[in-house]
């Protein structure tokens, strides 16, 4: 989320305007990349690939509560979701065949208040190594941050009636497991929900919306939290910063919606029906993905271009074309940038896609979210934005972490990886200001203000959202600058890849990361992570008091 910069006439001061604005701008699903400145179709191909939405069709709402469960069965084979990865990585679906799989059927209800109606079936299988008494799903929309409001109706644990229970302010429910899951065990959950959206964009990052004609749809369907050693992972997230810490699963979502809107989504569409009753059902299969989006707007146009193998599309809003092609230019060179550094990008697809949100860029699992204030023809800071939210796709996608807890992982590394795109596309002068203006200057104004701390701890233990932003965004990739000083280039990003294959699509804690780096080296780390993430010799409370 942070934007372009013109590389012959940036001045100073207009580079700090700038900045200042990403600041303020940037921070949550991707808010704050900088402080300081703050389908292919299996049965027709790329049928989803449309250069413009289909317009004058009449419209009207699905009529009856809840949708009905497809027919077809969900779970019977893995390559269901094949299409949605490049044919070289097919053999990446037995990685996390136990993984959590979704089928879900979702229908929308346009009015003045939206409204989504589901059924979902998910199998899911016990990978820890202790028996589970619930299965917990998390209701997003209930979160302060959504301003939206979600319900679950009749929920089934293996055909036989579950009464759940709601926890964390609604925001999550305990489904009972009787008798408990035993590890390797599996178990078939369905339920029915429905949830309103708001239609502004007031309510914290605009993730979960109706507004300006585009439906934005983060976490619109019940979700499986990470279970670790702390258990369930049901906090409620600080109005800033992300709120999803999920593990891989596999998708199946099939999506009844009036025939003029444009789908854009997670994974691959593998067919698009047209109904006979002014709506469409869209069918979508991804996987192994951390999460599933959704974006929709009558108003979205699209170019596209292929860049090794991956097909790389961008929309924008009518009238935002030179917007659209430029955030496909920085998409396609980010991508295989990051590619040849860190590994290849597994999935068919990377959508880049406008939307109302008050963050600059948010990130989801083949899907980049951007600020559609951005798209003038000039925008002096969409390139940082699309670099960012594109690293997102290793640091976050691939590789998971705790995104409430240790920010850093993913953001300060992102931020750094934003940095890095710069010193290959721009010149090194450019590059070096990028770094001084972002990240030096921020750290500075930090330690004027006594306010300096470790780029470590979760998202609640900052004090403010400029803190956090300035440590995280601005600190933070000043601790993979020093890592990366000591190792040198090549051992650097041998670590970066190691890390990567050891991690792909799983979980990675601080010590995974500094286990990679550090055997790929055969250099302790040990001094620089005491140091910059915990913090032991820097520690300052809100009042900048050790």
């Amino acid at each position: 989320m942070i934007g372009c910069y013109n590389r012959r006439d940036m001045t100073r001061p207009f580079a700090y305007a700038v900045w200042a604005l990403v600041v303020l701008s940037l921070v949550a699903g991707e808010a704050a990349l900088v402080p300081g400145l703050a389908h292919e179709s299996v049965a027709s191909h790329w049928i989803s690939s449309f250069a413009a939405p289909i317009r004058g069709v009449e419209t009207r709402s699905i009529p009856a509560p809840y949708p009905t469960p497809s027919p077809r069965t969900p779970f019977a084979d893995l390559v269901m979701y094949q299409p949605a990865l490049l044919p070289r990585f097919a053999a990446d679906l037995a990685i996390r065949a136990n993984a959590p799989r979704y089928d879900i059927t979702l229908s929308l209800e346009e009015g003045e208040k939206p409204v989504l109606r589901g059924v979902q079936h998910v199998h899911y299988t016990n990978e820890e190594t202790v028996p589970l008494a619930h299965l917990v799903f998390r209701l997003y929309p209930n979160l302060p941050a959504f301003g939206g409001a979600m319900e679950v109706g009749t929920v089934r644990v293996n055909a036989m009636p579950a009464e759940p229970v709601y926890a964390a302010n609604r925001s999550a429910i305990y489904v009972p497991l009787r008798p408990a899951l035993m590890p390797g065990q599996k178990v078939d959950v369905t339920m029915e929900f429905h949830a309103t959206l708001p239609t502004d964009t007031h309510s914290g990052y605009a993730v979960f919306t109706y507004a300006d004609e585009v439906y934005a749809l983060a976490g619109f369907y019940p979700t499986i939290p990470v279970y670790d050693s702390h258990g369930w992972n049901v906090e409620i997230a600080s109005p800033y910063g992300d709120v999803t810490f999920t593990d891989t699963a596999f998708y199946r979502v099939q999506l009844h919606v009036p025939s003029g809107l444009t789908v854009v989504s997670s994974g691959q569409t593998v067919e698009v029906t047209d109904r006979g009753d002014g709506t469409r059902s869209w069918t979508v299969v991804a996987g192994p993905m951390r999460d599933f989006y959704v974006a929709m707007s009558r108003d979205y146009q699209r170019v596209y271009d292929f860049v090794d193998g991956v097909r790389v599309n961008s929309y924008y809003r009518s009238g935002q074309e030179k917007g659209g092609e430029q955030a496909l230019h920085y998409g396609r060179t980010a991508l295989h940038l990051f590619s040849r550094l860190f590994g290849p990008y597994p999935y068919t697809e990377l959508d880049i896609v406008p939307t109302p949100t008050n963050a600059g860029g948010i990130e989801y699992p083949g899907v980049i979210v951007t600020a559609q204030s951005l798209y003038p023809a000039k925008s002096e800071y969409l390139e940082l934005v699309v670099a960012h939210e594109v690293a997102h796709q290793w640091w976050y996608g691939l590789v998971g972490s705790d995104q409430l807890d240790e920010p850093w992982m993913d953001e300060a590394l992102t931020n750094y990886c934003a940095y890095i795109y710069f010193q290959h596309t721009a010149s090194a002068e450019r590059a070096q200001y990028i770094k001084k203006v972002a990240f030096e200057n921020a750290y500075q104004e930090l330690q004027r203000n006594h306010l300096d701390r470790a780029i470590g701890g979760p998202v609640a233990g900052f004090c403010s959202q400029s803190d956090y932003v300035a440590v995280v965004y601005g600190k933070g990739p000043l601790f993979f600058d020093a890592v990366r000083e000591r190792l040198g280039d090549t051992a650097f990003f041998a670590g970066l890849r190691l890390y990567l294959e050891r991690h792909r699509y799983r979980i990675a804690y601080p010590e995974d990361l500094i286990t990679a780096l550090e055997e790929a080296s055969g250099q302790s780390i040990d001094d620089l992570y005491n140091t910059w993430v915990r913090g032991e010799d820097s520690q300052r409370d809100c009042a900048g008091e050790r």
